[in-house]
């Protein structure tokens, strides 16, 4: 009889998927197709588009009816807990990228409600939403003296970019000059000093997470800085986004290990995270895709199908150890990848779309937009200079 002998392991988790190619450096045409792009909307109306246009519009007529609500509170397992939504940089952006798919009563109400928010709590500030002010987001209950005190504070510059995504799809032009002082000293840290990142250190602190939100921050910054005929400022943030897009993208090429362990829980422990595919907006997302000679999408492909049930809410643990469910950031990151970087035929894509894990639940919202985005053709509009 022969004896088998296995380490016994919980964490999901892997020393790298797929290949590696040489770094590369950004050159100006590399560049400028980066920043200039900006997904465009033409929609089918096929049936399953049709669903899911009615689930995001759905969704978000009932976090309008609801709001404010409380941070969304997410029961992991040993790991405990994390929590979610308590930043306006999330909420800007998914309202923001969802407008194009929403029937005219709905996106009136989203652009009416946007506006009206901006003065109190706009995506670009430091601090965020009180945890526990609001209602309850969730289908299940959490006693009080179990949801985590403070308030949300931004990970990154991704709020700056919230802010660009709110001018460009509501119109709003004024704000770009009203806000510009603000802006230029919210991102003044990001271009005063010089940015580290390495690109072979396993990290635990979601720092690629926050290498996308920076660099969309900056892409933002540039667009921003155009409208207010900025040309210094221009320059500085042209300069140090390129530096940021040779970081994501020569880190896509070079390591291989895209499952990091996290510190975004709770406990700190028994944790691991698709960082680096979390907070990546569409045209970084591209670049990615274009730049990083198809490793990222093997990986993602790899790494994706051995994990079937990947876009459902609460789905059984798939990453992570000694826990009951997916964390939210698992999918969200999943699907920068179907979407984006692997470019998965429309329909498959439309056919993911499963049930938000919470009311006001922002990633949903974003997966319904880009779902319709891909079942559209994946078309692309150029922001002028």
């Amino acid at each position: 009889m022969m004896l088998l002998f296995l380490a016994p392991q919980n964490i999901v988790e892997g020393d790298g998927w797929g290949r590696t190619a040489e770094p590369i450096r950004i050159d100006d045409t590399q560049f400028e197709e980066t920043i200039a792009a900006y997904p465009s909307s033409a929609f089918r109306e096929d049936p399953e588009s049709l669903r899911v246009r009615r689930k995001l519009s759905a969704h978000i007529e009932e976090f309008l009816a609801g709001y404010p609500y409380k941070a969304f509170q997410n029961t992991l397992g040993i790991s405990a807990y994390e929590t979610y939504f308590n930043h306006p940089d999330r909420m800007y952006y998914a309202l923001s990228v969802s407008l194009p798919w929403l029937m005219r009563p709905e996106g009136e109400k989203v652009r009416d409600f946007l506006k009206e928010q901006l003065a109190r709590t706009p995506p670009y500030a430091v601090d965020g939403f009180e945890n526990k002010a609001g209602a309850p987001r969730e289908a299940f209950e959490v006693p009080e003296t179990l949801r985590l005190g403070g308030r949300g504070k931004a990970a990154s510059a991704v709020g700056v970019y919230a802010f660009w995504c709110y001018t460009h799809h509501c119109g709003d032009v004024d704000a770009r000059k009203s806000h510009w002082e603000a802006l230029k000293a919210r991102m003044q840290p990001l271009l005063a000093q010089d940015y580290a990142f390495d690109l072979k250190k396993n990290h635990a602190n979601d720092e690629a997470q926050k290498l996308n939100g920076d660099l969309a921050g900056l892409i933002a910054l540039i667009h921003l800085a155009r409208s207010n005929a900025d040309a210094e400022t221009e320059k500085q943030a042209k300069a140090r986004a390129r530096t940021l897009l040779e970081f994501r993208v020569n880190l896509e090429r070079t390591n291989a290990r895209i499952l990091e362990k996290t510190n975004s829980s709770s406990a700190h422990l028994h944790a691991s995270k698709l960082a680096r595919y979390c907070d990546l907006v569409s045209p970084v997302a591209e670049a990615v895709r274009r730049l990083s000679d198809g490793c990222a999408a093997e990986r993602l492909k790899a790494f994706r199908e051995a994990r079937n049930g990947w876009p459902l809410a609460f789905g059984d643990r798939l990453i992570g150890g000694e826990n009951y469910t997916n964390p939210p950031h698992f999918v969200h990151a999943l699907w920068a990848g179907v979407v984006t970087i692997e470019r998965l035929e429309g329909a498959k894509v439309l056919s993911f779309v499963d049930v938000p894990w919470c009311k006001g639940d922002f990633y949903f919202m974003e997966q319904c937009a880009g779902a319709l985005w891909a079942a559209s053709g994946r078309g692309w509009t150029q922001i002028p200079r």
